[in-house]
């Protein structure tokens, strides 16, 4: 004899009025319907744990880009504050070469020209390498020349500097330039030829300041058969420079001139027949047209 298997009957009463409904589950029924409901909660849970697994990979990753991010804006941030130590020690080391400029100016009590003061800046930016963890200390100019007396951690950097600025300023003050005297050019120069001359004639009143046209130290001053009161003056730069026929000498041998700085007074003397005064330009000894060097 087969057991006949135990029915459940559900009971659907609507609260209101309406119709009665009876279900009959078989314990076949019943089983699937567990089975099924087992299979509908293990999915929803793994849903779950993926969507939750999901959302924590998608999170860490974000975490990892944002300290990558993180340590790259800290690594330009480092660079960045290098850079602008970099410019602001350079803007120091410009403001030390123009604080030197001023001192050799007042020292030498001429004024340097524009192209002089530009051509000091190029070397101060550009020609003098920069050498980072170094910082400018005082410096100073002692004596009468362009003597430097840097202190501090920074010696050898500002003797550098100081070096590179005296010899552009050096060079600047030592090169002929500007008239020695006001006049009117009666003759030129000529290089070579029975009339040559090796320097011009500056037609002038006699008694007139004549005036070094370069810084330098007098080699020479006194009676020349042709040319008169004489001096003779040398330019650290290779250049000599000649002034004839004066009336009076202001100077004397070993005497260190300044660019613009009176020498003599104009004249007539030696094989001269009008107050005037011969000008000569030398370039390792060799006599130039001094006219290109009239140019103030």
């Amino acid at each position: 004899m087969v057991k006949k298997q135990p029915e459940w009957e559900v009971h659907i009463v609507p609260r209101s009025t309406g119709r009665h409904r009876i279900f009959l589950l078989t314990d076949l029924k019943r089983k699937v319907l567990l089975v099924g409901a087992g299979l509908v909660s293990l999915i929803a849970f793994a849903a779950i744990v993926i969507t939750v697994l999901l959302s924590f990979g998608i999170t860490l990753g974000m975490d990892q880009f944002n300290f990558v991010e993180l340590k790259r804006l800290r690594v330009e941030n480092e660079d960045l504050r290098s850079e602008l130590a970099l410019v602001e020690d350079l803007e120091r080391e410009v403001t030390l070469g123009e604080e030197i400029v001023s001192r050799l100016r007042g020292m030498l009590g001429i004024d340097l020209a524009e192209e002089r003061r530009a051509e000091a800046e190029r070397i101060l930016t550009a020609a003098v390498p920069f050498v980072p963890g170094e910082e400018p200390e005082a410096l100073e100019l002692t004596g009468e020349g362009a003597t430097y007396a840097p202190t501090g951690p920074a010696v050898g950097r500002t003797s550098e500097l100081a070096a590179y600025v005296a010899r552009a300023a050096v060079q600047g003050l030592s090169t002929p330039r500007g008239w020695p005297l006001r006049g009117w050019i009666t003759r030129g120069f000529v290089p070579s030829g029975d009339s040559k001359h090796a320097g011009i004639d500056i037609a002038c009143d006699e008694g007139r300041s004549v005036s070094a046209t370069a810084a330098g130290v007098v080699v020479f001053a006194g009676e020349d058969r042709h040319y008169g009161l004489k001096i003779v003056i040398s330019h650290d730069s290779g250049y000599t420079t000649t002034y004839g026929h004066n009336s009076k000498l202001l100077v004397k041998v070993g005497d260190a001139v300044a660019r613009g700085q009176h020498i003599a007074l104009s004249g007539n003397t030696g094989a001269s027949t009008s107050p005037h005064l011969h000008y000569e330009v030398r370039r390792d000894d060799i006599p130039i047209d001094p006219t290109p060097f009239l140019e103030e």
